[in-house]
């Protein structure tokens, strides 16, 4: 896709979806980004989760801890019983473990604001890293989710089996202005038109930007 059809793509978006701080957010309403550590927390937490199970396992958590100290003080069992309504509690409650060791040894207790260094904690990948810079620290990253990444394929802004280079791809080719709130407009337009199995391509606005529209559809 050329760079003015992206443009043209994002212009199209932003005028058909709010963005985050215009609607209710369930996270912000319940907290679940009301520190940097909650937030990253929390983000982890949300990994293959639905928001709702995120939600129920970080009130619990939150009740009881607020600190990388707080949270290395549960005992193991505690702490997976807390966050049991997440997918792969167990293993998230061993990186949850190992990052808080982490942040107190490397970082004083604080979450870094880099990229590098947030994704040498345990648990914290791609797609975590770019929540955070982006919604946490107003840095301009664009977080590419199953959503994302299937929008991205199918309007033909990336050919990729890697949400990774689909990451660096979208990073690169999204003019600056739009950068701060991309990941709001894709993950909304992924969630409610183009949608996985069957997508609803007859009141989809990016038809004629579209390459799987033009190849597919209209073929």
């Amino acid at each position: 896709m050329t760079p003015k059809k992206i443009e043209q793509l994002y212009e199209i978006l932003s005028k058909t979806y709010l963005t985050f701080d215009e609607v209710e957010n369930e996270w912000e309403d319940n907290g679940l980004s009301s520190t940097p550590f909650k937030s990253l927390v929390s983000v982890m937490l949300s990994t293959m989760t639905h928001t709702k199970r995120v939600i129920r396992a970080a009130n619990a958590l939150y009740a009881e801890v607020s600190t990388p100290q707080e949270l290395l003080r549960l005992p193991d069992e505690h702490l997976t019983e807390l966050i049991r309504p997440v997918a792969h509690y167990n293993r998230k409650t061993q990186h949850l473990k190992e990052m808080c060791q982490q942040l107190i040894e490397r970082h004083g207790g604080e979450v870094p604001r880099t990229r590098e260094a947030l994704m040498a904690l345990q648990g914290v990948g791609r797609k975590c890293t770019d929540i955070m810079l982006n919604f946490t620290f107003g840095a301009p990253a664009i977080a590419v989710d199953t959503h994302v990444f299937r929008v991205l394929n199918r309007v033909g802004i990336v050919h990729t089996d890697s949400q990774v280079v689909a990451a660096d791809e979208i990073n690169r080719l999204t003019p600056d202005r739009f950068k701060r709130h991309a990941h709001e407009w894709l993950i909304q337009h992924g969630g409610k038109v183009c949608v996985a199995r069957k997508p609803k391509c007859e009141v989809c606005p990016l038809t004629k930007l579209c390459e799987y529209y033009q190849d597919v559809v209209a073929a």
